[in-house]
């Protein structure tokens, strides 16, 4: 009869402490199971105002690009009745210009050793750059900068976000 109760109380105990072990193991799985939804909550909310910042940034973009195409077009209707047009920039200057646009593609372009860099490949065609020719780079240039510049504010947003988060409302 002791052996019994021996044996009774042993099995009350044995499985008291496993019970008390599953439970404490079940509410650090659900402890863990939250955490993981908050990151995963963060992490969405994140994504999504990563993704409306870029938007705004392409919408402004595509805006420049469209104003810049239609004040190219008005340029060349203007400069098409011009009689100076065809007046060449100095070979010194425009060698100058040609070089310096060559280094920045060049330095764009990334590297791959299965092909040649394209942008310098080749020989450069003997040709002049025109007063007109150069009126019309001005304005592609300006958008290309105001394009960048957007980019960048983009980028300058998210990193502020990223280090100082809005606080979550309850």
């Amino acid at each position: 009869m002791l052996s019994i109760i021996g044996a009774l109380a042993w099995s009350a105990f044995h499985y008291n402490d496993k019970a008390a072990t599953a439970e404490s193991e079940n509410r650090i799985l659900k402890s863990d199971n939250a955490l993981q939804g908050q990151v995963i909550a963060t992490q969405a909310f994140n994504i999504n105002r990563f993704n409306k910042t870029a938007e705004t940034a392409a919408r402004a973009n595509a805006i420049v690009a469209g104003n810049s195409e239609t004040t190219v077009i008005k340029y060349r209707e203007i400069l098409r009745r011009d009689k100076t047009c065809d007046l060449p920039v100095p070979d010194d200057i425009a060698g100058g210009l040609l070089e310096y646009t060559n280094r920045l593609r060049a330095g764009a372009m990334h590297a791959d050793s299965t092909r040649a860099d394209s942008a310098d490949s080749g020989a450069t065609p003997a040709s002049t750059l025109t007063y007109c020719q150069a009126v019309l780079w001005i304005q592609p240039l300006l958008a290309a900068i105001e394009t960048a510049n957007n980019q960048l504010a983009g980028i300058r947003d998210i990193e502020q976000l990223r280090q100082n988060p809005p606080e979550e409302k309850p």
